[in-house]
């Protein structure tokens, strides 16, 4: 998502203020990320195949921060569109978008598990490690691929990496509205009999990753809407005004990868412990009679 391959125009160099604000939210993002993947892989009880995801997606906000935020604001590519192919603006291009295409793809690849957690609860508790490991490379690979192309085609059309992105972002919202439409449909039209056990584990996994899901729909809504809008439009306003707008909705959309781990926080138990175990330098597996908590999702 950047000025060159999904704005509706290039913008000048941020100012000191914008540097800063963005500047901040990078290290926030890089180090609530990493802890948070810390509390998850230091506790065998969050180490658990409905976690993986949780952890794809936090390492994929991760890299957003400590790679493609700074490529935001220090990156210009030199190569415009019919000068030819550059290898060194190609690889940038790649590294800059790989990593918030993967943050979406795992976004769709959760509420899509969720949905078949729900529809069809006791294959998925069949489903083996293994499986989790193939789907998560498989995501990964696929945003690689999206991303390669988004650097091909700014070579030769510059405009055309943003109608790409906007179609990720719109098939992104449009798998996770359907899948949890679904979701909440299938809830209330069949109640468990009894919350207990997986199933009652399960359901509350799924408000739980339902609420990282509309944090993350509405900061990254605004930006989509934004990308919609006609340069002829855009370009109407001050140079400057254009920035602020930038920007603004720039900061919101980064915004999405650092408000999961307070949801965590609020809604797992078991992250709470591990996470104040870190904290008062404690090991997480001190306690051998602690259970996996996950049904307090």
């Amino acid at each position: 998502m950047t000025n060159e391959t999904t704005g509706n125009t290039t913008s000048p160099r941020p100012s000191a203020t914008w540097i800063a604000v963005f500047s901040t939210e990078y290290i926030a993002i890089l180090t609530i990320n990493v802890f948070t993947i810390i509390v998850f892989t230091s506790s065998r009880h969050l180490r658990k195949r409905t976690t993986y995801l949780i952890i794809s997606l936090t390492v994929a906000d991760l890299l957003v921060g400590a790679v493609t935020g700074p490529m935001e604001l220090y990156y210009y590519p030199e190569s415009n569109p019919g000068t030819g192919f550059s290898w060194k603006d190609f690889c940038l291009l790649t590294l800059y978008n790989i990593f918030p295409v993967s943050s979406l793809a795992n976004l769709s690849l959760i509420a899509l598990e969720r949905l078949h957690a729900t529809l069809y609860p006791f294959r998925h508790c069949l489903i083996e490690k293994w499986a989790y490991y193939i789907i998560i490379f498989g995501c990964w690979l696929v945003a690689l691929l999206f991303a390669i192309v988004m650097a091909v085609l700014y070579h030769y059309v510059k405009v055309a990496p943003r109608y790409v992105w906007i179609s990720h972002i719109v098939l992104t919202l449009l798998i996770l509205t359907i899948s949890y439409v679904i979701i909440i449909v299938n809830v209330k039209s069949n109640p468990p009999p009894q919350p207990f056990g997986l199933l009652a584990s399960d359901r509350k996994l799924s408000v739980t990753l339902f609420m990282v899901t509309i944090a993350s729909v509405l900061s990254i809504l605004p930006y989509a809407v934004y990308s919609f809008i006609p340069e002829g439009i855009y370009n109407q306003y001050d140079t400057t005004i254009q920035s602020h707008i930038t920007y603004t909705f720039s900061t919101l959309y980064y915004a999405s990868s650092v408000v999961n781990p307070f949801i965590y926080a609020v809604r797992m138990q078991e992250f709470r412990k591990s996470a104040k175990g870190l904290v008062c330098m404690k090991s997480p597996e001190s306690s051998q009679n602690q259970q996996i908590e996950l049904e307090a999702m």
